[in-house]
């Protein structure tokens, strides 16, 4: 009898407990957030990817969230497989806060340094310059945005 009781209570909390509302906070990671494979999760500011130890991560946000056929040409240092100008490495995916990112990979977990290229065709971003992505100055993920030459290592700066 008391077992029934406690299985009760217990059932009536969990009820309780799914109807909550989350906060703000929450519901903006949730709807950020993104997750990979096992072992790969979302970075503690919400809406970042964390790359694995061989991968670096380039987001690119446009004023108007069209990411279509915007690509990544990458070359020398550490990269796995350089692109040709006219294949493009696609995004991996887009953040609604952070715009497309692309997850880089690289040829080992000790990786330095590589060149990229922001661009839809012959049309170049960034100031259309071509780019070097040091992990000693970014760290494992750099922000940039449409129509400027600058990188960041910080999204809020």
């Amino acid at each position: 009898m008391k077992f029934r009781h406690l299985l009760a209570a217990f059932a009536a909390v969990a009820v309780v407990g799914c109807t909550s509302t989350p906060v703000a906070d929450e519901s903006a990671a949730a709807t950020e957030a993104v997750v990979m494979d096992e072992g790969t999760s979302a970075s503690t500011i919400p809406g970042l990817y964390t790359p694995a130890p061989s991968e670096a991560v380039i987001y690119y946000k446009r004023a108007d969230n069209e990411y279509t056929d915007w690509g990544l040409h990458l070359w020398s240092g550490d990269i796995k497989e350089a692109t040709s100008w006219y294949d493009a490495f696609p995004l991996t995916g887009v953040s609604e806060k952070y715009g497309a990112y692309y997850v880089v990979p690289l040829k080992g977990d000790d990786w330095k340094e590589f060149k990229f290229i922001v661009h839809m065709g012959n049309s170049k971003d960034l100031g259309g310059l071509d780019h070097s992505y040091s992990r000693a100055k970014f760290g494992v993920d750099v922000f940039t945005t449409e129509g400027s030459a600058e990188l960041k290592a910080d999204p809020a700066n």
